[in-house]
């Protein structure tokens, strides 16, 4: 059965979702398309919606509902903030909130899903700056960053890292853990995947990336560490899991991360999933493989937060 539903969400993508996101229609049009198309995959019920904000920007509060009847002491909870990808371009609470309701109910942990700043209105370092100053309004509300983790998809994978690495220069408390899904951390796509296995992505085209790369950057040359955090220095890093499959254009963004990570004395975990494609866990309603996946993640997860950092 599942061999049907894996064949089923390629044929939807490479139909519905590839042809129009990074193409030449207007960029609000993308975004409302790709929005509309994550409805597909729902989210689970018995997850609370909220709305805070960190200044200007906003963020979705996404908790359990059996987390208690009334006010909750966050100072008592795990927190998670979700950083979501869309190739600096589209994305979006409205979007994402399916998922990252996936990721609260399988955690526990209040999920906190900001509206980060999108190109080609705003471009680097527009992004980091919100995913910092929304990593730092989660600690004012009371959150133990030793219960506190970061997690990010595709571009929000390379904005994770990047947000991280900042707080640990700043000498600011970082989280205790990180996950980054299908991360996008090489803007200069000097990845072997990119033309080795780039065709049997059903999500993602090269010419895209090459697009959105250039507009996120805003002159800044693609492999600088400020906008392609694989080659930064990795050291301040926690401990980090990483999820990719093998049939994603950005797989060496993971393997080399991994490396990387490891070379310089992080914690780091990879997991490759045979013949799934770029952020296969949003179709976690459909398949199997991806529910096992976000599984792997809620355990590390509890193991992590539980830990205190």
């Amino acid at each position: 059965m599942e061999t049907l539903m894996r064949a089923a969400s390629r044929i939807t993508l490479r139909l519905l979702f590839r042809p129009v996101i990074g193409s030449r229609l207007p960029i609000g049009f993308q975004r409302r398309w790709a929005a509309a198309l994550t409805r597909i995959a729902g989210g689970p019920r018995g997850v609370e919606r909220s709305e805070i904000w960190a200044g200007e920007l906003a963020m979705k509060r996404l908790r359990r509902a059996d987390a208690g009847v009334g006010p909750v002491d966050p100072s008592g909870r795990e927190a998670v903030l979700y950083l979501h990808g869309g190739g600096f371009e589209i994305g979006g609470g409205e979007m994402y909130v399916g998922f990252a309701s996936r990721i609260a109910a399988i955690t526990g942990a209040d999920v906190y899903l900001p509206d980060y700043r999108l190109a080609p209105e705003h471009t680097q370092p527009a992004p980091t700056d919100d995913a910092f100053a929304a990593y730092r309004a989660v600690l004012e509300l009371g959150h133990d960053p030793g219960r506190t983790a970061v997690v990010g998809d595709s571009a929000g994978g390379g904005i994770a890292v990047s947000t991280v690495r900042t707080l640990r220069e700043m000498g600011l408390p970082g989280p205790a853990a990180m996950v980054l899904i299908s991360p996008w951390l090489d803007l200069s796509l000097s990845g072997a995947s990119v033309g080795l296995v780039g065709r049997r992505d059903p999500m993602l085209r090269r010419e895209w990336l090459e697009r959105a790369a250039r507009g996120h950057a805003a002159g800044l040359h693609l492999d600088d560490p400020r906008v392609s955090p694989l080659f930064a220095d990795l050291r301040t890093l926690p401990p980090t899991l990483v999820q990719v499959g093998t049939d994603e254009i950005l797989l060496d963004d993971s393997t080399r991360f991994a490396e990387r990570a490891y070379a310089a004395g992080v914690e780091v975990e990879l997991q490759r999933f045979d013949g799934l494609f770029h952020d296969f866990q949003v179709f976690a309603r459909l398949l199997p493989t991806a529910r096992g996946a976000l599984d792997d993640i809620a355990s590390f997860l509890r193991r992590r937060l539980a830990a205190g950092g």
